[in-house]
């Protein structure tokens, strides 16, 4: 762990059940004319979006809805929305939905303010750009999984870009300007997730903390936060799926969630997820999916240098043993029967159209669009150990 450190949220958290009716008052703050971001397919959440709506209009404020946004958000979306925004004279971009959309209003809102497109401020651009000022953004998640709504992260798919133009990059905006301003954390929204989403997106704020404690950049304050989101999932993940409607198991994860995303967002994540968005990028699997087979394996290859960190996540979820390596290895086995009780996979069957040359995708989209991820993976990640670990969660069709 890092001896000289430094943390910093300069999002405004407003958190609690209900809150969703406080939206038009928060946003009037920044003016009557609000960009409104949301998926395309809005099955079993029009009421969500009635909600937000109607708050929204009650404080007298003008909606231009932006509806056009689906599970691997694209780049070309965003210069479209910052299009609508500036037509329009809006002040506040606000993101209702789940990390993909909080993604793309992050990534609307900066380049209202930044000359350029998506591709010059994304990582795998060897001569990208940080972000440095946006337009007002407030975060609303309706699902509690990336920690979104925290970050100054936004995770885009770019076309024709990379090794293999012919399959989509995903790649991540950064940059201190990508902040909301404001992070609406209302559980209420979540209910009604299925017990899939919500046990995928459990997955990927769990990993989330997880990575962040064993990252080279980790520091003391964000392995707090980390810890309890872990604990916090590891208490409540069961209970919000046996029991849908509870409230306070939701809003554990909800919790969870900013908890994660806050604690990534100055330590950065590891392998893991330079595996999920590989997944993600080169079969089409849904990141908190993908997470959830990765996890596990690049978690396992990291057990013998984390044994401290583990470990110490151990004994935030109660769970005690003789010795540290004992103990990290009980965490990382308490981790995987979680995954497994909640019907989650350990392996992905390669589909019978997959590129003959799938192991090299795989590899190389993990080296060029998460290259931070690796480098903060605390032992060496190159071809060879990405090639061993991707044939570890790989089945034949």
């Amino acid at each position: 762990m890092l001896k000289t450190w430094s943390f910093h949220l300069p999002t405004f958290v407003r958190f609690g059940p209900g809150l969703i009716r406080k939206l038009g008052e928060l946003a009037q703050e920044f003016g009557w004319n609000a960009l409104l971001v949301g998926y395309k397919d809005q099955t079993g959440m029009e009421e969500v979006y009635q909600r937000a709506q109607r708050s929204l209009r009650s404080a007298r404020m003008h909606i231009f809805t932006f509806f056009e946004v689906g599970p691997e958000p694209d780049a070309d979306l965003v210069p479209r929305g910052v299009e609508m925004y500036k037509k329009n004279r809006c002040e506040v971009v606000i993101g209702l939905g789940g990390g993909s959309v909080l993604d793309v209003a992050k990534a609307i809102g900066a380049l209202v303010k930044m000359e350029g497109v998506p591709w010059d401020f994304a990582n795998a651009n060897e001569g990208h750009r940080r972000i440095t000022e946006s337009a007002p953004i407030i975060a609303v998640p309706t699902t509690a999984g990336t920690g979104s709504e925290v970050t100054a992260v936004a995770v885009l798919s770019f076309s024709g870009k990379g090794r293999h133009p012919d399959m989509p990059l995903k790649a991540a905006l950064v940059g201190e300007g990508l902040h909301p301003k404001i992070a609406l954390i209302d559980p209420e929204l979540t209910v009604g997730k299925s017990a899939s989403t919500t046990a995928a997106c459990a997955a990927d704020a769990l990993l989330q903390a997880v990575e962040a404690c064993v990252s080279r950049m980790a520091n003391p304050f964000s392995t707090v936060l980390a810890g309890r989101a872990a604990c916090l999932i590891a208490q409540s993940l069961r209970t919000a799926l046996s029991q849908p409607q509870d409230i306070a198991a939701r809003s554990d994860l909800a919790l969870a969630s900013c908890f994660s995303g806050a604690a990534y967002d100055v330590t950065g994540v590891t392998v893991a997820h330079a595996m999920a968005q590989a997944l993600g990028a080169v079969f089409g699997v849904p990141h908190g999916l993908a997470v959830a087979i990765a996890g596990p394996v690049a978690l396992r290859f990291l057990q013998q240098t984390c044994a401290e960190p583990f470990a110490e996540l151990g004994r935030q979820c109660h769970i005690l043993a003789n010795t540290p390596e004992e103990q990290a290895g009980r965490f990382l086995d308490t981790v995987e029967q979680l995954f497994r009780d909640v019907g989650l996979p350990d392996k992905y069957t390669i589909p019978a159209n997959a590129p003959k040359d799938y192991l090299d995708r795989l590899v190389h989209h993990a080296l060029q669009a998460t290259p931070e991820a690796c480098t903060l993976t605390p032992v060496k990640v190159d071809e060879s150990v990405l090639r061993d670990l991707f044939q570890k969660i790989l089945s034949p069709a």
